[in-house]
């Protein structure tokens, strides 16, 4: 699973010939919601806005994660148990649509499968494989598989824990038998209270779906609140 994700970092370091380059930014709510410790909800709500085109589309869902037993004692984000979770699986419900401008919307059920292990130097790596049964407008039926690795590691400053993170993640889309798309983010997650934290994030996109290609380039902000 590491040499995945060293594989795309250097795939991701390469220049994208052809592409239209877009600027984005996405904001974005997380809750999560206890019902025991083996299971929660989990809801989103997030927010994609074009710099260049003013579009404005939504993601709104509602999932249910099941977690194992822990692996190991809590060390990485107290705050969201499933960083200590070896598995974790979630089912869920996405919809999407255009807000302001024009586009699609989407019915998406995702079913996701997260693994994690401890590397050294306190480092936590997660492997996380998805898939999304995509239902478009206009489109016949598709579906999509997404392999996402991450890195990350707590650091502290006097008494004040922060995550920084490296993430990569592919894309393999149904409609076009390829990997259509990737993505590289480097960022952090900061804890607020004792229930809520803020993600801050940079990430590129390189999406070879269409021609020309689509290389986004964005900033997110996702605040989560936990119940």
């Amino acid at each position: 699973m590491l040499w995945r994700f060293l594989l795309l970092t250097l795939f991701l370091s390469v220049p994208c010939l052809h592409a239209q380059d877009q600027s984005q930014f996405w904001p974005e709510l997380d809750t999560y919601v206890e019902l025991t410790p083996r299971t929660r909800l989990f809801f989103l709500a997030a927010l994609s806005s074009d710099q260049d085109t003013r579009n404005l589309e939504g993601q709104f869902g509602a999932n249910l994660d099941f977690f194992l037993r822990p692996f190991l004692r809590p060390s990485l984000r107290d705050m969201d148990p499933s960083k200590s979770r070896l598995l974790t699986f979630r089912v869920g419900y996405r919809y999407l649509a255009t807000l302001r401008g024009t586009g699609n919307t989407e019915n998406r059920p995702i079913a996701e499968l997260t693994s994690r292990f401890k590397l050294p130097l306190a480092i936590l790596l997660s492997d996380r494989n998805g898939a999304d049964f995509r239902f478009i407008s206009g489109q016949p039926f598709s579906w999509r598989y997404r392999n996402r690795v991450t890195l990350e590691r707590n650091f502290s400053m006097r008494n004040y824990k922060f995550t920084p993170y490296l993430r990569g993640e592919l894309f393999y889309d149904s409609r076009f038998d390829k990997i259509a798309k990737n993505a590289f983010t480097v960022g952090s997650v900061f804890p607020i209270t004792k229930r809520t934290e803020f993600e801050l994030y940079y990430q590129d996109q390189r999406d070879s779906s269409t021609e020309p290609n689509y290389h986004t380039r964005g900033a997110g902000l996702a605040l989560s609140l936990y119940f």
